[in-house]
């Protein structure tokens, strides 16, 4: 009698690149990974330093190191936090194993209706330094991927959000606990999220299925956008006490700033922030539906009221 098949032994092994950072981290737990990080090493994380025998092992490579958009950075700091900390320990990916790259939707630059086949345009977005090295690592794994003969697949999530609050949802909830409410303008603009539990559930998927074509660029976005008004009113309806509203001309900063100067001071880099305020103020719409149907995912199971509204009601 033959015996059963070892479920262990079957079991792909995940490692997850940068799972100290806040994309990284939610990825490690979704997925139950090995952790490899860039920081301080806790509770059987592996430093990056060494990490080489791990990842000669793994099936598949999650790889979400490098920084975001954040005041003190140049294109030099992205670029080297990027595709330079990348390159490092690409040669280490073994033959025929997954490389699953956490890119950027800010790589297709503005516009609306930015899919999967979209063209690149970094230079649109409105930290165009950040958007470019994003590319530029992206371009770097599609030559080096052929040559050393793993396959790449590229996730580009919109904005991330999460119970744990990073970004700007974390944002605007921390300042309503405060009881400061912001009023952002362009009223009307619409802000295009992605929630961590989305972006984990493509993840999963696309190492499920394991049968993406090499170099297959997957738009991550939730399947509704918000605009700034009605993340206000969000808020404000689930907030349980008064509030001070803040108008933020968001459109009209972000164009001031573009003119001051960066900082390595992350306190004195304006231009930085009004990259930032740039962002909100963009009216960006990915276009995620090829993205769900490829990996078959029902869009109503990430729907705002399953989503935003329930993070915004734990949050406040």
């Amino acid at each position: 009698m033959s015996k059963p098949p070892n479920d262990e032994a079957a079991k792909p092994l995940i490692v997850v690149v940068g799972a100290d950072g806040f994309v990284g981290g939610g990825l490690a737990n979704a997925l139950q990974s090995e952790r490899i990080v860039y920081g301080p090493s806790r509770n059987g994380d592996t430093h990056i330093s060494q990490a080489e025998g791990l990842l000669r092992q793994a099936d598949v490579v999650v790889n979400c190191g490098g920084f975001r958009v954040r005041p003190g950075c140049t294109y030099a700091d992205y670029r080297r936090s990027h595709e330079g900390s990348t390159s490092a320990f690409v040669p280490w990916i073994r033959n025929g194993a997954m490389f699953l790259q956490i890119s950027s939707a800010s790589v297709l630059g503005k516009g609306e209706g930015l899919g999967n086949h979209t063209r690149p345009n970094p230079t649109t977005f409105p930290s165009p330094a950040y958007a470019l090295a994003k590319l530029e690592e992206d371009n770097y794994l599609k030559r080096v991927c052929t040559e050393r003969g793993f396959r790449t697949i590229f996730l580009r999530p919109a904005v991330v959000y999460s119970p744990q609050g990073a970004g700007m949802i974390g944002t605007l909830v921390k300042l309503a606990k405060r009881g400061i409410t912001l009023r952002l303008y362009p009223r009307d603009a619409r802000q295009h999220l992605v929630h961590m539990d989305l972006v984990a559930d493509v993840a999963r998927r696309v190492i499920q299925r394991d049968d993406l074509p090499n170099l297959s660029y997957l738009v991550v976005a939730d399947p509704y956008t918000v605009t700034n008004r009605e993340l206000e009113a969000m808020i404000r309806q689930t907030l349980r006490k008064r509030s001070i509203p803040l108008p933020l001309p968001a459109h009209w900063m972000s164009t001031l700033l573009r003119y001051t100067f960066h900082s390595r001071n992350p306190k004195l880099d304006l231009k930085t922030i009004g990259e930032i305020l740039g962002v909100l103020a963009c009216d960006t719409v990915y276009d995620p539906s090829e993205t769900f149907r490829l990996v078959g995912i029902d869009p109503s199971q990430y729907s705002m009221e399953k989503t935003l509204q329930p993070l915004m009601g734990e949050s406040l």
